[in-house]
């Protein structure tokens, strides 16, 4: 099963690509539904006739109006930081499961809480700082769940799941405000209830997968010392038995990995085994002196920094090609272009939301592990920061008042197509490949407080971009749109000048990559079946005695028979109930 692959590392049995990864990746993205669901249905509840008469909104695109659609879209991204840090002490001490849990439980508190707010503003305000608590921890665990559980060669596929999940979730908000306003009457309250309670389904059904199908990442429970245990969720994932072959190679590595970034003084390669090293703690390497920032300190060593400071661009980057103002006033938007009528614009945005899906299927299922996360990014870069120019541009020349509807006119129809241009050359990748570029570059070791910290980034620059755009579009009109075009061509050549390229790769093998602040892998070669690793670098498969290895990695002799497949018929997978 899949549908795209990057070349294989080694020879990979063919169940390791069945249904399982799949299952526990869809089980693990209703945490995506969670924050999906409600970033779609979120601005269209705010112009439902019912919404504005049950809260007694002033007029639209009034100050006392833009403060509060701000204040209620802008707590759900303060409570989004504090949830994606928050989530941290939790993942690294109990593990991805009771994280999701606990994230889910808090989500489900906050819907509640926004459903049953019967007008009153106060209740509104607390259940979206709530949900964005729950939903904080989601976007930090899930993707990062997903990545280690992940064959490397589908990597880039089922963390781009979580993404495609985001998208779909997204398009049912759209389009559940769509037939609300369509089929019940503007005076009933059910008409907003309706999609604020349609929260609860997600994360009730998450708290459930977490405690009972949910498996915790092998990577987690070698670090705690559970290695037992982890080869046997790693071979239930492979669908293979404990003692096989590739099950024994993927967890010596990680062990390999685990044991080199606790002891990165153990080798004389390791740049903290320096006397004047303060954070590996001076003399001796021994870490129980570190320095008094910990963890923290580690993430800006040589080999980890590099990477922190990539995942931390491209969050900003993905915000700050202003997807998240046009996502949340889309209805505003298209009435400014020349879309008048709750229905006709719900409609308009229901199908800006199924372009965003449609974009990030084609590019997560069957691109991004061919291509690569550099190509999409620059392709995305270009065609998101050209639709922007335009649109700037029509709303600059036509004098448009994002007050007031306009007429449609061919220059009008053309900025509307810019619009559904943009949706999907953002979908491309800067939707989805930051999520799974940052859920798979970091060392084992600091690999929670680097996701937290990246995932807080994107919550910071989500709460910044949700609660200027109104004041942004109201007043800057088409400078809004020349902004944010500007921030994305910056950051197109950011990735072409400093993003690697990560396809392939397995989760350990990213120090051949970035580097390493822990000391490279010395020593020993571990063979498998005639296919041959040396810790840390790969030889490639074996043919005719000469390994052909990849440019600047040299070659090497083995000795050996050419390696096509590795087959398991005869053996028996781990069963489900032995987790």
């Amino acid at each position: 099963m899949g549908f795209s692959r990057a070349p294989e590392d080694r020879p990979t049995p063919p169940e390791v690509y069945g249904y399982r990864p799949y299952m526990l990746t869809f089980l693990a993205c209703l945490g995506s539904w969670m924050f999906g669901y409600n970033n779609g249905v979120i601005g269209g509840v705010l112009v439902l006739p019912s919404f504005t008469h049950a809260f007694s909104l002033p007029p639209t695109g009034t100050p006392a109006y833009n403060s509060i659609i701000e204040n209620i879209v802008s707590l759900f991204q303060i409570g989004g930081l504090i949830g994606a840090m928050a989530t941290f002490p939790g993942m690294k001490f109990w593990g991805r499961r009771v994280a999701l849990a606990i994230s889910a439980g808090v989500y489900t508190v906050g819907a509640a809480v926004q459903t049953f707010s019967y007008g009153k503003l106060s209740m509104m305000y607390a259940g979206r700082f709530i949900t964005g608590l729950g939903a904080g921890g989601t976007t930090v665990v899930v993707p990062l769940y997903i990545a280690e559980l992940s064959p490397p060669s589908i990597r880039g596929t089922l963390v781009g799941i979580y993404e495609i999940n985001n998208q779909l979730s997204g398009l049912l908000g759209y389009w559940c405000n769509y037939i609300v306003n369509e089929y019940l009457p503007p005076t009933s309250t059910r008409q907003y209830q309706i999609p604020l309670a349609m929260q609860l389904i997600p994360s009730s059904l998450l708290i459930l997968a977490s405690l009972l199908f949910l498996p915790e990442s092998p990577r987690f429970l070698i670090k705690k010392g559970r290695a037992d245990k982890a080869r046997k969720v790693l071979a239930y994932i492979r669908h293979l038995p404990c003692e096989h072959e590739y099950v024994n190679l993927e967890v010596e590595e990680i062990e390999e990995a685990i044991r080199r970034e606790e002891n990165p003084n153990l080798n004389p390669n390791s740049h903290s085994n320096s006397d004047t090293d303060p954070v590996a703690g001076g003399a001796g390497g021994d870490r129980s002196k570190k320095g008094k920032w910990g963890l923290v300190g580690e993430l800006w060593w040589k080999g980890n920094r590099g990477r922190v400071l990539i995942g931390i661009c491209l969050m900003i980057g993905q915000n700050f090609t202003g997807i998240n103002g046009v996502n949340f006033y889309t209805p505003t938007i298209f009435k400014s272009i020349g879309f008048s009528g709750t229905k006709v614009v719900l409609l308009a945005s229901g199908m800006y939301a199924a372009v965003k899906t449609i974009a990030t299927i084609i590019s997560l299922v069957f691109l991004i592990d061919r291509l690569g996360r550099r190509k999409l990014l620059i392709t995305s870069s270009i065609g998101t920061c050209l639709s922007l120019w335009y649109i700037g541009a029509f709303i600059t020349a036509k004098h448009v008042d994002l007050k007031v509807e306009q007429e449609k006119s061919v220059a009008g129809w053309v900025a509307i197509v810019c619009i559904y241009i943009y949706a999907a050359s953002f979908s491309v990748a800067w939707n989805g490949v930051v999520w799974v570029y940052c859920a798979e570059i970091f060392p084992t070791r600091i690999k929670e407080l680097a996701v937290c910290l990246t995932t807080a980034v994107q919550w910071i620059c989500q709460f910044t971009v949700a609660r200027a755009s109104p004041s942004m579009l109201t007043n800057l009109h088409g400078g809004f749109f020349f902004f944010f075009a500007a921030c994305i061509t910056i950051m197109g050549l950011f990735v072409y000048f400093f993003v690697p390229e990560t396809k392939g790769r397995t989760l350990e093998g990213m120090d051949e990559v970035f580097g390493s602040a822990y000391g490279e892998l010395v020593g020993g070669v571990v063979e498998f079946r005639g296919f041959q690793r040396e810790r840390g670098v790969d030889l490639g498969r074996v043919k005719g005695g000469m390994v052909d290895v990849e440019a600047g990695r040299g070659r090497k002799e083995v000795g050996g028979d050419e390696i096509t497949r590795v087959t398991t018929q005869t053996q028996q997978a781990v069963p489900m109930a032995s987790l």
